[in-house]
């Protein structure tokens, strides 16, 4: 049996491609927003 990872390029929500904006590169802090739907995620690593 295979476990199949997630591929963190992919949208969740609709299959498209993400694309992704460094914020602060001194945070980490990146927003990566899908060319299709629109839908935006930020992540940001915890203190």
């Amino acid at each position: 049996m295979h476990a199949r990872a997630v591929d963190p390029r992919v949208c969740p929500t609709c299959g498209g491609a993400l694309a992704f904006e460094i914020l602060d590169d001194e945070r980490f802090f990146v927003v990566w927003s899908c060319v299709e739907c629109g839908v935006i995620r930020a992540t940001e690593p915890s203190a």
